[in-house]
């Protein structure tokens, strides 16, 4: 899945539940405009109907991201 996020407008935020469908191992392709701790995005889970949930704050000029939690049900 490739997103595309609306302009990063400050103050502005979401949060995003991303889960895998019954086949899983489906991969993730996130904005140039959103900007991981470290540089590096989190490898999402790959497994079938597994769920992650990640938190998106704008500063103005980029997505600022945050890992909420992995693997979830």
């Amino acid at each position: 899945c490739t997103f595309t996020f609306p302009t990063a407008t400050a103050g502005r935020g979401f949060t995003l539940l991303l889960k895998q469908d019954a086949t899983g191992s489906r991969t993730v392709t996130w904005p140039s405009s959103v900007k991981w701790p470290g540089g590096t995005a989190p490898t999402i889970t790959s497994t079938a109907s597994k769920m992650d949930k990640y938190v998106f704050v704008a500063d103005g000029a980029n997505w600022i991201a945050s890992n909420a939690g992995q693997d979830y049900l």
